[in-house]
């Protein structure tokens, strides 16, 4: 899956180089290696390259910019992310060893964890589960089982109601959160999107 640029400064943008540029070196799918997923349209289209240390994306604005290849990148908030995405994308034309994703664009493990969390909240309140339910998944199974006039006071339920509050807000939008790198970021980007 690839997701748009101005959504996604991990998502490298390609455009024919302009005229002057006679040396330009075409990019043949040798170069590119293992491609996972490619899309093409009307306006260019979409690659998927796969790589050891994190999958590159590509948006093509036109059919030849793989021909004549030149990275456009914005000069937005982004900016400095989205030149960390295009240096990993060059080295690895080149064969060299490319780094890991730039760290705003990374999870951490406890971000993960808390993302797998609030993935079984919303799983367990679709299928009709409740605070109780998502406590008990979360490893705090000894207060859920408490009497109700206990269970209302718990930190467990107060816990669980902000997984499962966390997990909607995740689920409808907040999920582009991860694509940004920062929360201020995605904010200017959603107000582009809706």
């Amino acid at each position: 899956m690839v997701w748009r640029p101005e959504v996604s400064p991990a998502t490298l943008i390609l455009t024919p180089a302009p005229s002057g540029f006679a040396t330009v070196t075409p990019i043949e799918p040798a170069m590119l290696g293992n491609i996972l997923a490619r899309h093409d349209d009307a306006d260019g289209g979409w690659l998927t390259i796969g790589d050891a240390v994190g999958d590159l994306f590509l948006r093509l604005l036109d059919p030849s910019a793989l021909q004549r290849p030149a990275v456009l990148l914005p000069l937005d908030a982004a900016g400095e992310l989205r030149l960390d995405v295009a240096l990993r994308f060059f080295r690895h034309l080149r064969g060299s060893r490319v780094a890991l994703l730039p760290r705003a664009l990374q999870l951490t493990p406890l971000q993960r964890a808390r993302q797998i969390q609030l993935l079984i909240a919303f799983d367990i309140q679709e299928i009709g589960g409740g605070p109780r339910e998502v406590a008990i998944a979360a490893g705090r199974s000894w207060q859920a089982i408490l009497p109700s006039i206990e269970w209302k006071n718990t930190a467990a339920r107060r816990f669980a109601d902000r997984l499962i509050q966390d997990a909607e807000n995740r689920v409808n939008g907040g999920y582009l959160d991860f694509f940004c790198g920062c929360r201020p970021l995605c904010k200017s980007f959603l107000t582009h999107i809706d």
